[in-house]
This record gives C-alpha cells, structure tokens and sequence, in this order.
C-alpha cells in the first residue's frame, strides 16, 4: 500500500477520534453533575434521618398549609413511624442479639421478602453464608460507636444488592436497640460503573489519539515489520508442513515447492521449478493405472473452472521406485482485481489409504470367496439329502451328514472370526478368566488333529504348572496355532508344543519342521487380513486367525511371537503372565 495513502487514513481515523473524545468528555461531565447532584441528596437526607434516629433534634416540624405543627418525638410516635414508613432507604431496629425488632416496608420489599418474615429474623441473615460472621462483628462495633458500612445483602431469589448501612443506636423504652438504615446502592454502583467505564474508554480514545498523533511514521514501520514477519512466518509454517505445497504461474509453471513436496516428489526445488505440472516427466496415473491426460489432471481442472478442488487422487510413477498416490487439493490466486494469476495445490501421500483400501476390497473378494466354498458344499448335501428323504441310503447318508457338519462349521468359524476381529478393533473383547492346567487345555485343542490320524502332537512341559486365565480364549489360541501347522506344513507330520514356567510367566510353543517364514514377513504376520503365501500358493482363510490370536494374548497382559528360518520350520509362542 502506498506509505501517503495510508498516513492520510491514520490522520482521518484521528480526527475522527478527536471528535469522539469531545462527546465523549461533554456526556462525562453530564453524567458527573447528575451524580454529584444524587450524592448530595443522599447525604442531605441520610443526615436528617441520622440526626432524628440519634436525638439531636427533639422534634419534627411540618408546613401545613399556612402555619408550622411541631411534633416531639415522645408525643409523635406514629408521625414517626410514618415517615420511617415513607422513606426510600430501608429501616430496621435491632435488639442486643441482632435480631430484627422492627422493619420497614421498603426493607422487606428490597429483600423481597413479605414484612412478617422480616420481622424476628437475625439481620446478618440476609447476607452471604461466607459474609455473616463479618457482618456480626460490623455490627457488635457499632454497638460501642456508630459507623456506616458498604455491604452486600442477598434478596430471597439470590440476587446481591449493594447498599450503606447507617448504623446507630437508640435508647428507647425498651431499652438499648441498633437503627440501621439501608440505602440501595444499586444505581449509584450502575452509574458508578458506567462512569468509569466511560472514563477508560476517553482514556483509552486519548492514548490512541496521542499514539496516532505521535507515531505515523512508527506505525507505518511497524506494519512494515509485521508484513515482514507475517511473510517469514508463513515461511516456517510451509516449510514444517506434512502437506505437499506446489505453487503456479497462470501457464502452470511451478514457482514454489516446500521441503515436503521435495520429498514426496523426490525431487530438488530447482528440479521441480523447471518443471510444469502437467510435465510429462511426472508419469501421472488414473487410480486403475492408465495414464492421466493434462487437461483431467485436479490442477488444470481448477484452472479451467476457476474454483477449488478437494482431495483429488491421482497415481505418480517415479523413474526408479514404486508407484504411490497423492491427495491434491487446488485453489486458484487471484490478483487485486479477482483475475486468476496462478494456483496452489497442497498434497499428501496417501498411499497407505489406498492401499488400504485395496486391501479392504480384496478382503471383500477373499471373504466371499471363502464363505461360498463351505456353503455350496452344505447347500449341495443337503439337495442331495433332500432327495434321499423318501429312500435313505444307508451308505452315503452318514457321508452326506458329516460333510453337512464340516461345511456348517467351517462358516461357523469363518463368522466367529469376522465377528471376534471387529470386537477388538472397536475394544470390546471381555475375559472371563478361571483357573485351570495348561497340560489339561493342550491336550482338548489337539483332539480334533489327533482324531483325523494324519499328524502326531507331542506336548511336553509341567504337567502341574496351573495358569488364571480365559480358558476359551487361550483354547482358541492353541487351536489357531495347531491348525496353521497343519495348513502351512503339511508334510511336517510332527507337531511339537511346549509348555514351560519361564519367569512369571507361562511360555508355549508350537514348531514345525515345514518350509519356514521369510524374515521380512514377521512383521506383517499378526496384521488383520494378512495371509502367507509359500511358493505361488495362496492358502485359504481371512488372514484374520494370528491377528485374533495376538489381540487375545495382549489382553491378557502376555506376549506372542514366532520364529522361523527358511528349511527349517516355524515356531510360534505366546506367553501369560502368573
């Protein structure tokens, strides 16, 4: 902005300051005379009532009409009592307990409060729990020598009330009694507040007229360094940024990359500049793969329509490496006249997501895939028993019944895996831990194997050694464990498990001499979904089994694991805390 133009608004925005303060300053000596006007009414008429309560006038004169009749004080009793009745303050008496012998009407309306539950109850009563011992001991000293006090009393619906306490006392028939009279400050304050409020706002108008008045040219410099600082500033935030920023000219050439679009990219600045977006040397892809034209690419579309894209993904294939996926947003820049000038895209990798997607929906295909094997295995039993019903055949009916089972209860499993995975990505897996042998619960997890005839199991370990746990949980660990030796080694006709105390813990394990793991593998193997594969066979199964087994043992405090070398079989082992 030209440095003229804008000392010719700072001086505008002055004089308009000025002509603020002058109001400002008229309405505040306004507002002073009404105050000082009501302030000396209120000491006029607290004086007067002060002299009449404490006796130093002996009586009370009234005009009427054309002459003057004096009342005394001992013959004028209920004059008295009137006029108390028709004073704006507030008027109690006390007796030597606090308690309040006599009220006014105005008192009891101000407590909001009818007059017969004013009357007898303690004065302190009507201020704040946590004030009433302070407001005793105010009034015991006013016992020995009058005084008058600011105090806050609470009404009957909570609300705080600021009045002065005149306190004084008399000497009536009855004996010694305390006279208060209460003037609700509450306006006073209000306009006390108000004029104070109005005096820091003239104040605060004068400050910024005297800085404004003073200091053009130093506020001219400190907007130049707040423009400088604010452009460093923005310097930092892209350069931390864990998005991407790629910033254009109106042809597409890029004239800015952050560090993280440098590395996303693979790329140098200077590489990346003397580059356009839609430069070939990119490899832009389509999400199937296929090569991504210029014109369709999130950039040029929002340059062509002039309006912001979002979350946009595309495919870049690097000359060396593997292929990943980003996430552009785009926006145009627009000059001071609204004409496009350029564009900014900011990006993200989001190959994880995509390949996560892709997971999910082979998943989708492996599930189904793996349901509609044992299910057209039952529906094809159970057609062929349906037709049997009118002559069971004696042979093939005991076939046909186990096969039906097998069928119905590899579905069984295959939903309690689905059912358990998603218990425990949302937390909800419970344990209902009992005590039990381990030697017992090895040796029920095995029967199925041992029943078909086709692997020998040997367990070895404590016969005695007795863990608290949830037997289910753990039998279904084992039985997981069991199982893949089978499936994953099948010409691995032993099966060795261990059972040993190491420590505080209970450690078992599972070996097989079958084709063993590959290192790089270990990580992936306790991942939902994940399934192995052995020379170009794919097994069957929702890669769900080990990510199941490994949730069940972090649940119970324990630790799972495996260990593997290429020829030489696998062993997987878990533990569970004592």
């Amino acid at each position: 902005m030209d440095q003229s133009l804008l000392i010719n608004q700072l001086r505008a925005e002055i004089a308009n300051l000025q002509q603020n303060l002058a109001l400002s300053t008229q309405e505040l000596g306004n507002t002073k005379a009404e105050l000082q006007e009501s302030s000396y009414r209120l000491e006029e008429a607290n004086d007067m009532i002060e002299a009449i309560r404490s006796g130093e006038l002996d009586a009370l004169v009234f005009k009427n009409n054309d002459k003057h009749e004096v009342y005394t004080l001992s013959s004028s009793d209920q004059a008295y009592r009137i006029f108390i009745e028709q004073m704006t303050a507030g008027a109690v008496t006390l007796n030597r307990n606090g308690a309040i012998l006599y009220s006014n009407s105005r008192f009891a309306t101000l407590m909001g409060l009818p007059l017969e539950q004013v009357t007898g109850k303690p004065f302190c009563n009507f201020s704040a729990p946590q004030h009433a011992g302070y407001c005793r001991n105010m009034i015991e000293k006013a016992w020995l020598e009058g005084a008058k006090h600011e105090f806050v009393l609470i009404t009957a619906d909570q609300r705080e009330v600021p009045v002065l306490l005149s306190m004084q006392t008399l000497d009536l028939v009855e004996g010694l009694s305390m006279s208060i009279i209460i003037t609700d400050l509450s306006e006073q304050k209000h306009h006390q507040q108000l004029l104070e409020e109005k005096n820091a706002a003239l104040e605060d108008a004068q400050r910024k007229a005297d800085e404004l008045n003073n200091n053009l040219e130093q506020t001219v410099r400190e907007r130049t360094i707040e423009l400088y600082s604010n452009q460093e500033r923005l310097g930092r935030i892209l350069e931390t940024m864990a998005e991407g920023v790629g910033i254009t000219d109106i042809n597409g050439q890029l004239t800015y990359a952050n560090p993280m679009a440098q590395k996303i990219l693979g790329l140098t600045h200077e590489e990346i500049k003397e580059r356009t977006f839609y430069d070939t040397q990119w490899r832009n892809l389509k999400l199937d793969g296929s090569p991504l034209p210029a014109e369709e690419h999130p950039m040029a579309v929002m340059m062509r329509t002039e309006q912001p894209l979002y979350d946009q993904e595309i495919a870049v294939q690097p000359p060396q490496g593997e292929r990943f996926y980003i996430s552009i947003n785009a926006a145009p820049i627009r000059d001071e006249d609204g004409k496009l000038v350029g564009g900014i895209g900011t990006f993200m990798d989001v190959t994880h997501r995509r390949r996560a997607i892709q997971q999910k929906d082979e998943f989708i295909s492996v599930a189904s895939h793996e349901l509609r094997t044992p299910i057209t295995s039952l529906k094809a039993s159970l057609q062929l028993l349906d037709r049997m019903k009118e002559k069971p055949n004696a042979a093939m009916l005991p076939k046909l019944i186990s096969q039906s089972n097998k069928s119905l209860n590899k579905v069984s499993v295959l939903i309690d895996d689905l059912l358990n995975a998603t218990k425990m990505t949302e937390g909800q897996l419970a344990l209902n831990k009992s005590d039990f042998l381990l030697a017992a619960l090895i040796e029920d997890s095995c029967q199925h194997i041992r029943a078909e005839g086709e692997f020998t199991i040997r367990a070895t370990g404590d016969e005695s050694l007795m863990v608290n746990a949830d037997m289910f949980k753990i039998e279904q660990v084992l039985v997981n464990l069991v199982n893949n030796a089978v499936k994953y080694a099948p010409d691995s006709k032993t099966i060795q498990i261990q059972f040993i105390k190491e420590g505080q813990t209970a450690k078992v394990s599972v070996t097989d001499t079958g084709p063993g793991i590959p290192q790089e593998k270990f990580v992936h193997l306790f991942e939902r979904y994940y399934r192995v594969s052995s020379l170009g066979h794919q097994y069957s199964g929702l890669g769900l089994g080990l990510y199941i087994s490994s949730e069940i043992i972090k649940k119970h405090g324990g630790e799972i694991g495996v260990e593997s070398q290429l020829g030489k079989g696998a062993t997987f082992w878990f533990t569970i805390p004592l």
